[in-house]
């Protein structure tokens, strides 16, 4: 593909970025009829960086996810929208990883594009990525872990899982991600570090939630307990089984369709580690599911995997025709 189509590709793709983010940009409820609730923790962390009264309660789950909100605090714009366009730039820039990814292991550049664009045309890029939440953050810095993964870069993929817990702690599937690699490559001792990794990357969470910034009355620290009652009110949820298989979409969808299509093979260690990475989101959709509310955020975090399972195949196929 010539560099100058691929500019003008990358145009288009920031024009649609911007025309599916703008309809929900700040939780707006125009078009969709569903306040973001979380939505003014998040904003009030960004007052609280400011120096700033915030106008909701400081509390200690949302606000161990500080980073984006910390970032967002010195842009001249009210508090919501500072922290969406965070959440925009976050996105563009996952999307710039998940270009990078594909073109790493062989994708040809027509198909990378037609990851690029399902992404961007997805549920949870038009539902969650600009409503004050900080997922978009996680997202970002999964892609960029797999990448630097995938290139050994090691210390940056050591850098992306600690800025990942900084901005929310879904990005521990860059762990099993990892370890799945690892055990393809029969790289025993990157593994034993990996599963050290995981009991360290729960103990720095910990510190972050006791000593996030609360407000007066606020329980400091609550750990998370598996509840019957929570799954039931997840059951009874229409948005919860809705947002599950809006956010699967047409990457899941392509998925099932190649999976069964190639018999589930697994060719490298990127499609192994990219069915680590799954195994680790669906364990931590079910664990929300008993916990909290669960929705299709953390199913938004598997698309970088889906991606790298679905085109991976014909990637393969056209490396071993070339070397023969």
């Amino acid at each position: 593909m010539k560099a100058s189509k691929e500019k003008y590709l990358m145009l288009l793709a920031i024009l649609c970025l911007c025309l599916v983010c703008l309809p929900r940009f700040n939780g707006n409820t125009s078009f969709v009829k569903q306040t973001p609730y979380d939505a003014q923790y998040f904003n009030a962390y960004v007052q609280y960086f400011r120096g700033e009264i915030p106008l909701a309660p400081i509390r200690p789950m949302s606000n161990a996810r500080f980073l984006l909100p910390l970032l967002a605090a010195p842009l001249p714009f009210a508090a919501d929208t500072s922290l969406n366009l965070i959440n925009f730039f976050c996105i563009a820039l996952s999307l710039y990883f998940l270009y990078a990814i594909l073109k790493h292991i062989g994708v040809d550049p027509k198909h990378r594009w037609w990851a690029v664009f399902i992404g961007i045309f997805s549920f949870p890029t038009f539902y969650y990525a600009c409503i004050s939440y900080v997922d978009a953050g996680a997202i970002l810095f999964v892609s960029m872990g797999v990448f630097a993964w995938l290139k050994e870069k090691y210390w940056a993929y050591v850098l992306a899982i600690l800025l990942g817990l900084a901005a929310k702690e879904t990005s521990i599937i860059l762990l099993p991600f990892a370890m799945a690699s690892s055990i393809y490559k029969k790289q025993y001792k990157i593994l034993i570090t990996l599963v050290a990794g995981v009991f360290l990357f729960l103990l720095l969470h910990y510190f972050i939630r006791l000593y996030a910034p609360v407000s007066v009355g606020e329980i400091r620290f609550k750990p998370l307990q598996l509840s019957l009652e929570a799954a039931q009110n997840n059951l009874n949820r229409s948005h919860t089984l809705g947002s599950f298989f809006l956010s699967f979409g047409i990457p899941g969808i392509l998925l099932l369709r190649t999976g069964l299509k190639n018999k589930w093979q697994i060719y490298s260690a990127a499609s192994m580690g990219a069915w680590g990475g799954i195994l680790g989101i669906l364990s931590l959709y079910l664990f929300s599911f008993f916990t909290t509310v669960a929705d299709g955020r953390i199913i938004w975090h598997a698309y970088v995997f889906m991606f790298i399972l679905i085109f991976e195949r014909r990637a393969f196929i056209i490396s071993k025709q070339e070397s023969n």
